[in-house]
């Protein structure tokens, strides 16, 4: 099933748009969909970005106790 919606946009995007459309042999609402299906996607990604970046942001993300996370401070790598 599909929705009809409406919306206002600035004149020379629709202007492009038009244009880019005809060009392709497309009507423009197909033109909309591929870039709300697009949208969302991108959106979908990113959500799935953000699981990431917020576990890695988490308290304590790895298990060191204190007197390791010390030892791997002190140690110089670079004499090894």
């Amino acid at each position: 099933m599909k929705r009809k919606i409406g919306t206002v946009v600035d004149d020379s995007l629709y202007e492009d748009v038009k244009l880019l459309a005809a060009q392709e042999r497309r009507r423009i609402a197909d033109v909309v969909q591929i870039a709300l299906s697009d949208y969302v996607q991108r959106s979908k990604s990113r959500a799935s970005e953000r699981v990431g970046l917020a576990r890695l942001l988490e308290p304590d993300p790895l298990t060191l106790t204190p007197e390791q996370f010390r030892a791997s401070m002190d140690a110089d790598f670079f004499e090894q």
